[in-house]
C-alpha cells in the first residue's frame, strides 16, 4: 500500500469518527430544528464511506484514480453540511477533526 492509499484510508477513518462524535454531540443538546437534514447528511456520508471501503478492499483506493477524488470530494462536501448543521452542539475539537479532513485531502490533491 503507497503512502497516499494510507493517508486516503486514515482520511476516511477520521471522516467516521467525525460523524460519531456529531451523533454524540447532538444527543446532549436540545432538539435542532434541522435534525431531519442533519441526519440525512450523516446517513450520506455514512453511505459514502462503505463505497470508499469497498474500494479501498478492491485495492482500488488511489489518488490518481478521478473516481476515487471525486468520491472523496463529493464526502468532504457532505462532512462539511454536517458541520453546519451540528453547528450548535459541536465544539473546537470536532471541528479541527474536519479541518484536518479537509486539508489532508487537499494536500494529496495538491502533491499529486
Amino acid at each position: 500500500m503507497n503512502e497516499d492509499t494510507e493517508t486516503l484510508a486514515e482520511l476516511m477513518l477520521h471522516a467516521d469518527q467525525f460523524c460519531s462524535k456529531v451523533e454524540a454531540a447532538t444527543k446532549d443538546v436540545a432538539p435542532n430544528p434541522e435534525e431531519k437534514e442533519l441526519r440525512i447528511k450523516i446517513g450520506q456520508c455514512r453511505t459514502q464511506l462503505a463505497y470508499l471501503q469497498e474500494v479501498f478492499n478492491d485495492g482500488k483506493l488511489n489518488i490518481e484514480n478521478p473516481a476515487v477524488r471525486a468520491d472523496f470530494r463529493q464526502l468532504v462536501m457532505v462532512l462539511l453540511w454536517i458541520a453546519f448543521y451540528a453547528r450548535g452542539a459541536i465544539d473546537f475539537r470536532i471541528f479541527r477533526m474536519l479541518v484536518r479532513i479537509e486539508s489532508g485531502f487537499t494536500y494529496l490533491l495538491v502533491s499529486r
